[in-house]
């Protein structure tokens, strides 16, 4: 080997270092993307509450901000189904209950409104932080389906 190609071999092992060392993280982006998996459409289970025999609140929390979900339950559990539990965490949409009716009526937040929810009346809860109450499309009381998967 001469002199000359020692400088190569050099940058060539530094090249290789640099992307040894970035790879893990190159793969697990490419792995939440893969799994259609968002970060803002992800949420942990703090605690699921049964309203009523049809009717669930599940609290979930994404990065600082804690959600109240409400679902009804038709009574029928699908075979892809995974029963919701403190710390699971899962991918959803939400739709707010009270932005439209606040933009509506020209309500100020926060108001403490409540909304008849099945024939439960299901509020905000200002003094946690929770300003707004949301149904979720992939949920059927406390079971979460969908194409996608589970976080584990």
């Amino acid at each position: 080997m001469n002199i000359q190609s020692r400088p190569t071999l050099k940058k060539y092992i530094t090249l290789l270092a640099i992307m040894l060392i970035y790879l893990p993280y190159s793969c697990k982006t490419v792995e939440r993307e893969a799994h259609g998996l968002s970060v803002r459409n992800s949420f942990m289970v703090n605690k699921v509450k049964k309203m009523s025999r049809e009717v669930y609140v599940i609290y979930a929390s994404r990065n600082d901000s804690i959600f109240k979900i409400v679902s009804f339950y038709n009574g029928e559990r699908q075979a892809n189904a995974m029963k919701l539990k403190k710390g699971v965490r899962f991918q959803a949409h939400l739709y707010s209950q009270f932005k439209a009716i606040e933009e509506k009526y020209n309500i100020i937040p926060p108001c403490n409104e409540v909304i008849d929810f099945h024939g439960v009346e299901i509020g905000k809860e200002l003094d946690h932080d929770i300003d707004d109450v949301w149904i979720c499309r992939e949920l059927n009381g406390p079971y979460y389906y969908e194409s996608g998967v589970l976080i584990p």
